[in-house]
């Protein structure tokens, strides 16, 4: 063999191995760990909220650095130190149960000792302790006899780090610490709670959830969805396939659909059960579960993991939407596959969803807060109101029920519903002035409802109450066929310039969520 060929042969072995390697990586997932001997995770605050002592030189301190996985707060330039000589909460530790660590001053206000039940930190310097896992407070002159930690109330949602195993792994450069084995701590009604969200989300309210799950849960919990997949974080359910997980979506629907789409392709034994905590805006689905429109991230941390522990599971429909396009010049467009949790939409509802995604992706830090979204949507639909880009939509459209074709008038959209909310609140079928000719809207009974729109005036006074929507009836499979020319369209606030399909909705299976439980609504 030659040398050009024998190189040739080379090259492409190795090109062989390496996409082998890379679908090896697709298919393979790990929870990645912090490297606590690097350091601590610093957050810097430009000014503490409380009076605040340094854990180095002891002074009190207006602004600086502060652990979000152990609390311990230093000025800037303590920071190599503490990262030197104080330890921070470590995922794993060895031996049969995770000892007390206690981090020294800056206890929460009206803390109690847990020893002899008088108030402690009321000296006015850096004073008294407390364990960075169960949150117990303890004077400094006072002693207990637990040798090991009980993990307080987060004892049925934590995963202990004397019962989890860390591997290093990769290569040298890029070398990392994930979780290898995981062990049951055999704690009673254990539910251990996964954490996702993204630090970049919303106006810094994904970074202010993740930091204050890391104080009250095992680091390893909490996922930072900017850095991982979900798919890495429910890596957890294949170490402990016997184990009931919870997931915590720290997002908006957007986020909770990609992560219930995780779980799905992942086929786990046990699936999770999947709760929410809303952040941005819209989080129609949060809101029939019952976890509200939007979380205030200025709220009790201890009554989010209340609420959580006290869920109940519910199954969820979810919906395979079908898109075969029509054939352009003997040329037809891939066909395209979708679930849908909540709604789908075409006409002026998609409109307004398309050209507030189109500013968004222009201009992504105009649009960090909620009143400024809020205010595009109502410019977007407004403008429409002149405009009218979607009128005789009626004629480019043509709707089939379980197979029965429904006759259409003038309307600019149509919208086919799983829950009961839609549009950031409004429940239109509870609206309709003929609702007691059909089922109440629910998300598990195995039936989408119908309606169509007027306008974007028609939107505008179903938000606030003002009309009753055109309700077009209930059906186990609806079939929608785009006739002539495009349309705007959109699935659980993702929204495209739909081509002529036909489009297809089915019942696909359920999902296991988490609802409040009609005590806490």
């Amino acid at each position: 063999m030659s040398a050009p060929v024998l190189v040739g042969v080379m090259f492409l072995a190795i090109f062989i191995l390496m996409q082998l390697y890379r679908r090896y990586r697709r298919m393979h997932y790990d929870v990645l760990v912090p490297d606590i001997s690097k350091g601590h995770r610093w957050v810097m605050m430009d000014m503490f909220n409380e009076t605040t002592y340094c854990n180095i030189n002891n002074i009190q301190i207006k602004h600086g650095a502060k652990c979000d996985t152990c609390g311990i707060c230093v000025e800037d330039e303590n920071m190599k130190k503490a990262n030197k000589t104080l330890p921070c909460k470590p995922s794993s530790v060895k031996g049969d149960g995770t000892p007390h660590q206690w981090v020294k001053g800056n206890l929460p206000g009206c803390s109690i000792c847990y020893a002899c039940g008088l108030e402690c930190a009321t000296l006015p310097r850096i004073c008294d302790r407390r364990c960075v896992w169960c949150k117990r407070t303890l004077h400094d002159y006072c002693t207990h006899d637990d040798m090991d930690c009980d993990f307080g109330k987060c004892r049925q949602i934590i995963v202990p780090p004397h019962c989890v195993e860390l591997k290093r792994v990769g290569i040298k450069g890029r070398r990392h610490l994930i979780v290898s084995k995981a062990r049951h701590p055999m704690f009673e009604n254990w539910r251990p709670l996964i954490v996702l969200g993204n630090r970049k989300s919303g106006n810094n309210e994904g970074e202010i959830m993740l930091c204050a799950f890391r104080d009250i849960l095992n680091p390893a919990q909490v996922i930072d969805l900017h850095d991982m997949q979900p798919e890495n974080a429910l890596e957890w359910c294949h170490l402990l396939p016997d184990v009931v997980f919870r997931v915590l979506v720290c997002g908006g629907d957007g986020t909770v659909g990609w992560v219930l789409n995780a779980i799905e392709n992942l086929k786990l034994k046990t699936p999770p059960e999947v709760g929410i905590l809303p952040l941005g805006t819209g989080n129609d689905l949060a809101r029939v579960l019952g976890w509200g429109e939007g979380h205030d991230t200025d709220a009790d941390i201890d009554q989010v993991v209340d609420q959580i522990i006290a869920a109940t599971p519910v199954q969820l429909d979810r919906w395979k939407i079908t898109i075969n396009h029509k054939k352009h010049l003997g040329i037809s467009r891939p066909r395209r596959e979708m679930v849908m949790n909540n709604y789908l939409s075409i006409g002026v509802d998609a409109l307004v969803t398309l050209n507030f995604h189109k500013s968004r992706q222009s201009w992504p830090w105009l649009f960090a807060n909620r009143l400024i979204n809020k205010l595009c949507y109502l410019t977007y639909g407004t403008k429409d109101v002149l405009e009218r880009e979607c009128k005789n939509l009626h004629k480019k459209v043509k709707l089939e029920l379980d197979g029965e074709e429904v006759e259409l008038h003038d309307i600019e959209g149509l919208v086919v519903l799983n829950i009961a909310s839609w549009g950031g609140g409004c429940r239109p079928w509870d609206l309709a002035e003929n609702k007691d000719d059909f089922s109440p809207a629910r998300y598990d009974d195995g039936l989408l409802e119908v309606m169509a729109l007027y306008s974007s005036f028609h939107i505008a006074q179903l938000q606030v109450g003002m009309a009753s929507p055109l309700t077009l009836g209930q059906a186990k499979n609806v079939k929608i066929t785009l006739i002539g020319s495009n349309a705007p369209m959109q699935c659980d606030g993702e929204p495209w310039e739909q081509h002529p399909a036909e489009i297809n909705i089915r019942y696909h299976r359920k999902a296991t969520v988490l609802a409040r439980t009609p005590q806490d609504l």
